[in-house]
């Protein structure tokens, strides 16, 4: 197998798979002059609901998701919008991400004279950071360096027997090479909690596991009065095929493959450290766009992302590679939304270990710069997890 990877040097000694250009709105009021630079310019761009009127730890998440996002390996260049007035610092914010070696504009749209400049001057910006980025030549990294994330979403009766073991199989070969696997799956754990702790590299870990799915039973029943299992697997789980929470946990866990050992728990806005399988402790944001924001934060380059029933949803700085076991979704959604089909494993009885074998190839395509569905769609999502450890 092909064991490098042709990507981007950073100041910091890491590498990106993308030179990808953000506009980041710092206030609410900032959204619309954001949104119009980034789609002037057909980049990201990253607006907040919030920057002003926040109390303190909700303000932390506010900052942490944006510095992330500016931090994350496969972007090279940020603009930041503001109002003026807003509490959202952003030099505070500009400064963290540039420890990162990444490019920092701000535009204020006050000092600017108003939006239409504002819009004007970041469109200029952005186009100049866009160029540098295409001048920028890439380079041979080892498969090593990589880190990916691997995540279920829309789950049905085809997830587990094609799409979650295929990917589970690249997630194996991508951990033998020594690379960084990452999964965020503690909401559809509960019930076979059991695969990740045996692939523990040590009691800690395994021990570690453990007690933040009980914590999480015991969370949601004090929260709500019901249990998992009550809301879980979802309608939409149901309708397709899927009938407890302990049989699309199973399903679920094939995603962290079989034998690339759990070295570590992350939390929210941590960076990966090391080679081996990391379990990211994401049980406060569950639905699809938090969870990949939360694994796109840890510095993941790709997302390799399961789906049943089919999606849209890319990410802002992460690139997101759709899989789906199911061969009526692939071939109502494969054109626009899919990037690979791992339906064989039931329609050919092909063996899950060669589509996991042909899905890794494809993950060494994309981070060489072959690009995906989500990118040819320009969806570019990132909503950070609103509640959780800081």
């Amino acid at each position: 197998m092909n064991q490098t990877v042709m990507g981007y040097r950073r100041a910091y000694g890491r590498f990106g798979i993308r030179n990808q250009i953000l506009v980041m709105s710092l206030v609410q009021c900032a959204n619309g002059a954001a949104t119009q630079i980034a789609a002037r310019c057909g980049v990201p761009a990253i607006t907040i609901n919030t920057g002003c009127g926040e109390y303190h730890d909700q303000e932390k998440r506010t900052n942490l998701g944006l510095i992330r996002a500016g931090q994350h390996p496969n972007v090279y260049g940020v603009v930041l919008v503001s109002l003026g007035c807003q509490w959202t610092n952003p030099q505070a914010i500009a400064a963290e991400i540039e420890k990162y070696g990444t490019k920092v504009y701000h535009l204020c749209i006050q000092d600017e004279g108003g939006v239409k400049r504002t819009v004007e001057k970041g469109v200029t910006l952005v186009n100049q950071l866009l160029q540098e980025g295409k001048e920028m030549p890439r380079e041979p990294f080892p498969v090593s360096d990589l880190v990916v994330s691997v995540y279920c979403g829309g789950s049905d009766w085809s997830s587990s027997l094609a799409a979650n073991v295929a990917t589970g199989e690249a997630a194996d070969l991508l951990g033998d090479a020594g690379a960084a696997i990452v999964s965020a799956g503690i909401r559809g754990m509960p019930g076979h909690e059991r695969h990740l702790i045996e692939l523990a590299a040590t009691h800690e870990v395994g021990e570690h596991i453990l007690n933040i799915v009980e914590e999480y039973r015991n969370d949601v029943l004090k929260m709500t009065g019901q249990s998992i299992a009550d809301v879980n697997p979802t309608p939409g789980n149901k309708a397709h095929g899927i009938t407890t929470l302990c049989e699309k946990a199973i399903g679920n866990l094939e995603l962290s493959g079989n034998r690339t050992k759990v070295v570590g728990v992350l939390e929210v806005g941590e960076d990966v450290p090391a080679s081996g399988q990391w379990l990211l402790d994401n049980r406060q944001g569950g639905n699809d766009v938090y969870a990949t924001t939360a694994l796109a934060m840890t510095g993941a380059h790709i997302c390799l992302f399961t789906t049943g029933r089919g999606t849209p949803l890319g990410n802002a700085a992460s690139v997101t590679i759709k899989i789906t076991g199911n061969p009526d979704t692939y071939t109502r959604l494969g054109g626009e939304m899919i990037d690979f089909d791992a339906s064989p494993v039931i329609t050919q009885h092909r063996d899950y270990r060669d589509l996991g074998k042909e899905l890794y190839q494809q993950v060494l395509e994309v981070a060489s710069g072959a690009e995906t569905k989500a990118e040819t769609m320009e969806d570019f999502s990132w909503v950070t997890p609103p509640f959780g450890k800081i």
